[in-house]
Order: C-alpha cells, then sequence, then structure tokens
C-alpha cells in the first residue's frame, strides 16, 4: 500500500495546502492506475492473493491497468475457477491480450469456466494475431439500425445504459440484418439533430474500415491520418466484426517503439524484464552478441593483415578505436532516422539514391569537422602533419561511408522483410570498422617511412 504520513513541521507558506493523511487507503478505493502501481511493489506471490481479495469488477480494471507480462504472472498464479471471475468482467480486446500471454493449457481451463457466448468470443479473437487489427480490435460496440429514429436510438442507449456504460460511445455503427456495416452514426450527430430525423439521415456512408489482417503498424498510420477515434474492423463480406480504439491503436504503437529501441540494443524479440526468467534472458541477450563476436573478428583481421605498420607506428594504435567508435556513431544516427521515416512512412524501402544524398552530404561536411579535430590532436601529439593528415582523412572518408551505409541499411533489410532495428547495428558496425581500418593502415603503410616511429 501507498504509505501516507501525517503533516510535518512544514515551512509556513505551505501551511495552507492540504496534507497526506495517515491512513493508507484499502486497495479497492484506490484508483486503477494507483492500485496497479501498489501491486507492482509487492512481491510476485501476493499480487494475485492482492486481487482475489477484491470484487472481480475492481479487479479486472487493476489488471487492465498492469503491464501485460505483470497481469498474466497475477493470472497464472490463479486457479482457473477464480480468474475465470476477474477475466469475464474485462473488455474484450483485454481478455484477448492477457489470455494471449499465459499458456495455452491455464488461457484454455479459464475459458471452460466462463459464459459459453463469452468464450466463443474470446476463442474466435484469439485467433487473430495479437499485431493485427483483429488482434487489437474489441467487440464492445453499439449497433443501430437505419430504420429508427434518434429519438428511439437515445431512449434505447439510456435503458441499455448499464450494459453500455464502458463501450467506446463516440460512434454509433449502422447495420443491417446479417451484421454488415451501412454506415456510422457519431454521439454528436446523434445528440444535436430533432428527435424524428431518422438514423438514416444521420448516417455516414463514407467511413474508413480496415480489415481483420491488417498489420498493427499499418493500423497506427490509419489513426495518424484520419484522427479517428474508433476505426470499425469488417470481414471480407463487410461484416462488422469489431472497433479498435484510438487509445489501443497508440498504446500498440508505444509498446511498439519501446520493443524497437530493445530489439536495436540487441535484445532478441525485443522484450524484456529483469524479473523474467534468468536463461531466456540470457539468451536473447547472447543470440545477438554470439553474432557480434564473430563479425568483430572479421573487423579484427584487417588489423592483424597491417600488424607490420602498426609495430613500425605505434601511435596508429591509439586512434584506431577512435576512428571506429566515431565513425558507428555517425552511422547509428543515420540508422535511426531512416528505421523512424521508415516507421511513419516518410520514405519507402526504393529511395535508395535519395537516402544516399542526403546521408552522403551529412558525412562530407561533418566527416570534414571531425577529421580535422582529430588531425589537430595527432599534429599536437606527436609533432606530424602526415600522421595528423592521415588519421584525419581516414576519419572523413569512414564517417561518409558509415552514414551512407547507416541510412540505406534498413531500407535494404525492410525490401527483404527482416527486421531493420535488429539487424542494422551488427552490420553497420562491422562495415564501418573494416573501412576505418582499412583506409587507417593502408595510408599509414604507403607512407610508413616517413612518420615517426
Amino acid at each position: 500500500m501507498k504509505n501516507k504520513s501525517g503533516p510535518k513541521n512544514l515551512p509556513e507558506e505551505f501551511a495552507g495546502e492540504p496534507q497526506p493523511q495517515d491512513e493508507a487507503k484499502p486497495l479497492s478505493e484506490l484508483h486503477p492506475g494507483e492500485a496497479a502501481e501498489v501491486l507492482q511493489n509487492l512481491p510476485a506471490a501476493e499480487q494475485a492473493e492482492a486481487l482475489l481479495n477484491l470484487e472481480p469488477p475492481k479487479a479486472a480494471d487493476i489488471l487492465e491497468s498492469l503491464p501485460d507480462d505483470r497481469a498474466a504472472a497475477a493470472i497464472m498464479d490463479m486457479a482457473p475457477e477464480d480468474a475465470s471471475a476477474i477475466v469475464q468482467e474485462m473488455q474484450t480486446d483485454e481478455q484477448v491480450d492477457l489470455l494471449q500471454d499465459v499458456s495455452e493449457e491455464h488461457a484454455e481451463s479459464i475459458l471452460e469456466q466462463i459464459d459459453e457466448k463469452d468464450a466463443q468470443v474470446a476463442r474466435k479473437l484469439l485467433e487473430y494475431a495479437e499485431d493485427t487489427a483483429g488482434g487489437l480490435m474489441q467487440r464492445e460496440y453499439i449497433p443501430i439500425y437505419k430504420e429508427k429514429n434518434a429519438k428511439e436510438v437515445i431512449l434505447h442507449l439510456q435503458v441499455e445504459s448499464e450494459k453500455y456504460k464502458d463501450y467506446p460511445a463516440t460512434y454509433l455503427y449502422v447495420v443491417d440484418g446479417k451484421g454488415r456495416l451501412n454506415g456510422v452514426v457519431s454521439m454528436r450527430s446523434l445528440l444535436l439533430n430533432k428527435p424524428g430525423a431518422t438514423v438514416k439521415e444521420l448516417t455516414n456512408t463514407e467511413f474508413v474500415s480496415v480489415p481483420a489482417s491488417m498489420p498493427g503498424q499499418e493500423l497506427v498510420k490509419v489513426f495518424r491520418k484520419y484522427h479517428y477515434l474508433a476505426v470499425p474492423v469488417l470481414d471480407e463480406e463487410g461484416v462488422l466484426l469489431g472497433v479498435v480504439t484510438e487509445d489501443d491503436a497508440m498504446r500498440f504503437a508505444e509498446e511498439e517503439a519501446d520493443e524497437e529501441l530493445l530489439r536495436f540494443s540487441g535484445i532478441v524479440k525485443g522484450d524484456e524484464f529483469r524479473d523474467m526468467p534468468f536463461f531466456p534472458r540470457s539468451w536473447r541477450r547472447l543470440s545477438w552478441l554470439s553474432i557480434n563476436i564473430i563479425l568483430n573478428c572479421v573487423a579484427a583481421s584487417v588489423i592483424a593483415y597491417y600488424q607490420d605498420t602498426l609495430q613500425a607506428v605505434i601511435a596508429l594504435a591509439v586512434f584506431l578505436p577512435i576512428i571506429s567508435d566515431m565513425s558507428g556513431c555517425s552511422g547509428n544516427q543515420a540508422v535511426a532516422v531512416s528505421i523512424r521515416e521508415l516507421s511513419l512512412d516518410r520514405i519507402r524501402p526504393g529511395n535508395f539514391l535519395w537516402v544516399l544524398g542526403k546521408e552522403a552530404s551529412i558525412g562530407l561536411l561533418n566527416g570534414l569537422a571531425l577529421g580535422t579535430i582529430i588531425g589537430l590532436i595527432a599534429f599536437a601529439w606527436k609533432g606530424s602533419v602526415l600522421l595528423g593528415a592521415i588519421v584525419g582523412a581516414a576519419l572523413w572518408i569512414n564517417t561518409i561511408v558509415a552514414v551512407s551505409i547507416g541510412g540505406m541499411t534498413p531500407l535494404l533489410l525492410r525490401s527483404i522483410n527482416q527486421d531493420p532495428a535488429i539487424a542494422s547495428s551488427p552490420i553497420l558496425t562491422t562495415l564501418t570498422d573494416m573501412c576505418g581500418f582499412f583506409v587507417l593502415l593502408t595510408l599509414a603503410t604507403k607512407y610508413v617511412h616517413l612518420l615517426p616511429q
């Protein structure tokens, strides 16, 4: 529980401010978001017990506010008959999100305990991939019929207010006898028209809909383009399957961004928390690191080839990691921009030449600036203009190469349906290391007799 202490001896200017009370509020009296925050501070074994001590509707609200992995862990610690009472109270999209994160056996055991009709709906939704419109949609929507008028629809909403209280009610969906979507009526339009206005008159038939198979990334683009609060999901025959709300789409986008950051850092599958099992966590990191160590050995082979030059001019060894690291940083900036522009649909996988031109021009200027700085440092250290020129030229050239590769690699990977976030970094690192080592050591070998020993 949150610890709330009584008033302290505060400065006079704060004397009029309301102070926290001594008593900590029971979990049942907290806002679901606050209660979820409290639960996360409890040991895992106690989270399920705390939820079971609440009324199922309240427990369901709190579960919906918990991170997916915590909610799933809590449900896994409950007996199916206990978990079912809570799951039954959740909205369909939240139910499915939760059941997708627990074992198939436990999910089925829970579904066997809930109302048969609700279980059928949940099983149908579980057939859709969780990162598609079908996996993100909810079945809670308000259908109406074009034969009704505004007064009749409003009366229906009032009579069924308890049923619809948790539904997204911004839009009402006009369906025929077979459940096919004919149009959309906004709640604003319904309330601000005359009572006798027919649903047919109020219906917007120029609505935007999406198929259940639409990938979540494309669905997010629909919301960003049209700024709707909800979008209907239809099957091949135009039957209304459910709706995806803007909140759910934006939450998906946020989760995708978080996972993309982890994938970019080399966390395979883009999902890790420190309370996950030890060996899966280790493998998700090690599988990427193992590939990287092999690629680094390839880059190191360039150094091995030029070992005589390095032995003759030991100072070069000081600048190798600088050139490698600075070029890698420049290249990763280009990778990040390309991945972001791809996700926002600002560029297409085929825009190679345009991206190359933009990045090469940045590389020319930034590389010249960085090369000048490192060249001056080399000159100040060893007093050799030639050493400064070679080191500076190597960093300049490698920066141009790094940003060019960094900008284009995500496009190339996306064009062959590979994940740019997880594969771009090792490719960039290997190529820029090899290029940087090669340019520096090749130039140094040519003028090795003129360099300070």
